[in-house]
């Protein structure tokens, strides 16, 4: 079964914010610090309950 928003283009207002934000020029300094934070070391120290525990809890969710 597919899923609606697979299927759907997202609005203009949002490609035109995309197309701003992320341009091709930029790729290749957004994509050396993607790998640069994740090659970092991992500053919080938890096990693997734990983090289960953050990635459901309903009260951490943002927000918006």
């Amino acid at each position: 079964m597919r899923s609606e928003s697979s299927t759907k283009t997202p609005p203009a207002s949002l490609q035109e914010l995309l197309r701003k934000q992320f341009t091709p020029g930029d790729k290749t300094e957004r994509a050396s610090r993607a790998l640069a934070a994740l090659n970092e070391e991992e500053r919080i120290k938890l096990s693997s309950e734990q983090w289960k525990w953050v990635a459901e809890d309903a009260d951490l969710e943002d927000p918006a």
